[in-house]
């Protein structure tokens, strides 16, 4: 009886922790047709890679079912990371109005997160409906020529640069206007042999997490489809060997007899980067700088908190952590950092966001480009680049040490240095002016005893 109740126990432990670990968030109550509703959960781990779970997304009355997404994020609390992965399933609703959605749970790993019931409010859509792809070019070659049914594997790329991310997709194209009548066949065989045939072996990737069809709604030259979306993924090449991505075959059922469809087979040819000492050390792709100061203007001693967000298409787990030195003029205390991978059309975007606390020692104007900038290759101008912030940090008060007066008019030297400091992008770090000082002083006294000494001869 003992065990029983001691397994009764663990048991409920074991829930309970399970529980803790997957979080149901929920999309805006107030959208419009432009948007889609959703529905997600997180789980929380210490390992940076979790097995999939599974799950099951609820169906909403009135509400189109589509896609679902993936991301990761990395926290660092009290030093050791924590990993958040986020499963986000998408509605869209057919027509603008109000929509009452009763209470729903969504099932992960066999356990249930209750919804409840709300009312979602639907504005009418602000755009008009089009065809959403990266290249004009590519929607041209993928609807030219075809009336009917169709198959086809896509890609963003077929020239990325080595570290380039590229997304391929393997989708269904039936249009609106179609009279024959088609049904799916064994797609729970069919879909996974050929998405395996898809995936190349020499890249990374990155998957956006479709375990069911995506159904979406394209026009093209007012031409209207339904897209039946199989597979989505970004890849990185990792080395410039060719990407055979072959022809692919699927099975539709038309009046109880087998039809088939094929795609066009293509070649992804990665470019190698130019040299650079830093070639396949930093990160591949465009990004942006995004950053922050909790205060532009502080005293010595005071605290202030550097936010940075470096948030681009590339691959962002090649960005290193700011390990800032502190110097002689401003002390760093790295607070934390997290990296979030998401996708966002048909692209998956990376953003690496690091918050550091500055605690300046000396008064002086700082421009924060001197300490903080991020090398990338940047694949919109095919060239090796920088961000930089664009943060300055002015400082006033009393310095630390006060045997050095930095706001003097006579400490000529100190501004010299500010100055560099400011101005240039290789920090000079003078680690202890007393030294200097002490020399300085002591060469005085000795230049002073031998002026005395030759005067008393």
């Amino acid at each position: 009886m003992r065990r029983i109740i001691i397994f009764i126990l663990l048991f409920s432990l074991a829930a309970i922790e399970l529980k803790a670990q997957a979080t149901l968030l929920m999309g805006e109550k107030a959208m419009t047709q432009d948007t889609n509703f959703s529905l997600s959960f997180v789980i929380k781990s210490a390992n940076a890679s979790v097995e999939t779970p599974n799950y099951k997304f609820p169906e909403l009355p009135g509400l189109r079912k589509l896609g679902v997404s993936r991301s990761k994020a990395t926290d660092i609390q009290n030093g050791e990371p924590v990993y958040s992965f986020t499963y986000s399933q998408y509605y869209q609703a057919p027509m603008p109005g109000t929509l009452l959605i009763p209470p729903a749970e969504v099932i992960v790993n066999q356990q249930s997160l209750k919804m409840e019931g709300f009312a979602l409010i639907i504005s009418p859509s602000e755009q008009k409906e089009e065809v959403v792809e990266e290249n004009k070019a590519q929607i041209e070659d993928l609807f030219k020529g075809q009336n009917s049914v169709f198959l086809a594997v896509t890609s963003t790329q077929f020239q990325p640069f080595v570290g380039q991310g590229f997304t391929l997709k393997f989708s269904l194209f039936i249009p609106d206007d179609n009279v024959t009548r088609f049904s799916f066949d064994r797609n729970d065989v069919q879909i996974p042999a050929l998405i395996q045939k898809i995936k190349p072996k020499n890249c990374w990737e990155e998957s956006f997490g479709l375990q069911e069809v995506k159904v979406s709604k394209v026009v093209y030259k007012n031409k209207k489809y339904t897209e039946y979306r199989f597979f989505q993924s970004t890849f990185f090449a990792l080395d410039a060997k060719q990407i055979v991505i072959p022809a692919l075959s699927l099975a539709l059922l038309k009046n109880a007899e087998k039809v088939i469809f094929s795609s066009k087979p293509f070649v992804i040819s990665p470019k190698e980067l130019p040299n650079h000492p830093l070639k396949g050390k930093v990160p591949v792709g465009d990004f942006r700088l995004e950053e922050s100061l909790s205060k532009s203007q502080v005293q010595t001693g005071d605290s202030v908190i550097y936010v940075s967000s470096v948030v681009g298409d590339g691959n962002s787990i090649l960005w290193d952590s700011k390990l800032m030195e502190s110097d002689y003029f401003l002390n760093f205390i790295p607070l934390g950092t997290q990296s979030s991978v998401y996708p966002y059309g048909d692209k998956m975007l990376g953003n690496k966001t690091e918050k550091i606390l500055i605690i300046p020692s000396q008064p002086g104007k700082f421009a924060l480009k001197s300490y903080f900038n991020w090398i990338f290759f940047n694949t919109r101008t095919a060239t090796y680049d920088t961000l930089r912030s664009e943060a300055n940090l002015a400082v006033s008060g009393q310095p630390s040490d006060r045997l050095l007066n930095t706001q003097s008019e006579t400490m000529l030297l100190y501004r010299g240095v500010e100055k560099l400091l400011s101005d240039k992008m290789e920090a000079y770090h003078w680690k202890d002016w007393r030294l200097i000082l002490n020399v300085l002083l002591g060469l005085i006294l000795v230049w002073l005893v031998f002026l005395m000494t030759k005067a008393k001869k």
